[in-house]
């Protein structure tokens, strides 16, 4: 594999130097020249050398620092950390129909992330909720996902207002300017327009974030054959080059900023022009993507349980395992879209986000090691069972069968009589998720924190009847 990531890599760096990247922000353009990098209108082009030198200063591991310690987590190395599902506007139902999102869905799947032991890291957009006007949700989202979570926090990208805005009500959370510039709080996905684009948005994010020291997942998404080159190489390629153009940014905007190759390279429908992410293709890109972010030396980021399933199907079961197996086989540090996507993005399912939380509990598992010590060879316990004996009523049994197997949550190994399996199935689903918003128990926060980040939403236009709604939003 060390021959094709080379010839991806040199690739990617004629194509920054000889084709360039086109970047819609004056003062991002003037940054880049002031440094001695080539802009010829909109379009930057940067050499190899420029390249190494920038990318070197981003560090290759970093902390990410949740409210509560207790939720910390290295993003790097070879730590894998999900995060549940992203962008979606549409809930597809347990029957497959479906319907706008809402607040009180965003709210829901903040607390399903918490209860999770799968995540460390919650927010972002989970949901896109129609009933909140689009030039506010960004601070309702957010201001949610504090409220109802200590874990870590994923953001959302937007104009330098919106942007300025996330970092405020992040110094309000985490004890002033000062303290939450000093250390990564905040991540924030960014994505290109390919091919070789970063609008005003994607940079105004990277500005802004970095300014204040927050980490940058720079995340292109080429698609083969639509828009992206349909070889495969020429697409990881092209994503590369897109990926590395932002990391410069970032790292000219505040050297050493802490920054995630984060490449989302789709299969794709040729028939439809519509992406592909439950292909194969989707996976192989990946795997090549970990590599490329080992090479660079920096932290990786993939998708996960990811499907063009319009429903929960045997589809929806079989993609995710693939895309999640090869995410996490591969130690991909941040696996994005981990729980509950369906039909390539475009909707959230509850029923598949609990489906895909026994996937990643069994991928764990099967990942894990067997523990092979004298104590777990046990051949004193073989030798009293003896040949024709049976293990089943043993103390030894007794003792370890809650800690040492593997249970599902949801799926079957017996129906109820006069059941249907797919029927049980679904039923398993429902419990499960009614489990786990039973057992959640909302995170106190300090009251004055609290005050002040409903008196800042106050100040952005959002009004108390919003604020009501997303603090006693039912289960």
């Amino acid at each position: 594999m060390r021959k094709h990531l080379e010839k991806i890599h040199e690739l990617a760096l004629r194509i920054l130097q000889e084709v360039g990247v086109k970047l819609f922000h004056a003062e991002i353009r003037e940054r880049l020249l002031e440094k001695g990098i080539a802009v010829a209108g909109d379009t930057a082009f940067f050499t190899p050398e420029q390249i190494a030198h920038w990318v070197s200063h981003a560090p290759q591991q970093f902390t990410l620092h949740a409210r509560n310690p207790h939720y910390d987590v290295t993003i790097g190395g070879e730590n894998c950390e999900c995060v549940a599902g992203y962008g979606c506007a549409s809930v597809i139902e347990g029957d497959g129909s479906r319907r706008d999102t809402l607040l009180n869905d965003y709210v829901t799947l903040a607390k399903l992330v918490h209860q999770s032991d799968h995540f460390n890291i919650n927010g972002g957009i989970l949901a896109q909720p129609a009933d909140i006007p689009a030039e506010q949700s960004h601070l309702v989202m957010l201001y949610a996902a504090m409220l109802y979570s200590d874990k870590c926090l994923l953001g959302i990208p937007g104009s330098a207002g919106q942007m300025q805005a996330i970092m405020d009500m992040g110094a309000i959370l985490f004890g002033g300017k000062e303290n939450f510039a000093a250390k990564p709080h905040i991540l924030t996905m960014i994505s290109t327009i390919s091919p070789l684009q970063l609008d005003d948005i994607a940079l105004s994010s990277i500005k802004i974030a970095a300014q204040h020291g927050q980490p940058l997942i720079l995340s292109p998404a080429p698609a083969t054959g639509t828009t992206g080159p349909v070889d495969m190489a020429s697409n990881l390629a092209l994503a590369t080059a897109e990926a590395l153009a932002g990391i410069v940014i970032a790292q000219v905007v505040n050297p050493g900023n802490p920054v995630i190759f984060g490449l989302q390279c789709y299969g794709a429908d040729l028939q439809s022009g519509n992406i592909s992410i439950g292909s194969p293709a989707y996976a192989l890109q990946a795997r090549y993507t970990a590599a490329l972010a080992r090479m660079y030396e920096l932290p990786s980021r993939c998708g996960g349980c990811a499907t063009d399933a319009k429903d929960v199907s045997p589809q929806s079961g079989y993609e995710s395992m693939l895309s999640m197996f090869t995410a996490c086989q591969n130690r991909v540090n941040l696996i994005v879209h981990s729980a509950g996507i369906l039909d390539s993005f475009s909707g959230i399912s509850y029923e598949q986000f609990i489906m895909d939380l026994e996937i990643i509990s069994m991928i764990k598992f099967y990942l894990g090691n067997i523990a092979v010590t004298e104590e777990t060879l046990n051949y004193d316990l073989i030798q009293s069972i003896g040949p024709g004996g049976q293990f089943l009523t043993s103390m030894d049994t007794l003792r370890k069968c809650r800690t040492h197997c593997w249970n599902p949550e949801i799926s079957l190994r017996s129906v109820k009589p006069g059941t249907s399996p797919h029927d049980q199935f679904m039923a398993n689903i429902i419990n499960q998720k009614r489990k786990m918003l039973d057992a959640y128990e909302q995170p106190e926060m300090d009251p004055i924190v609290s005050a002040e980040l409903a008196q800042f939403l106050r100040d952005k236009g959002i009004g108390s009847s919003v604020l009501k709604r997303i603090q006693s939003a039912a289960a």
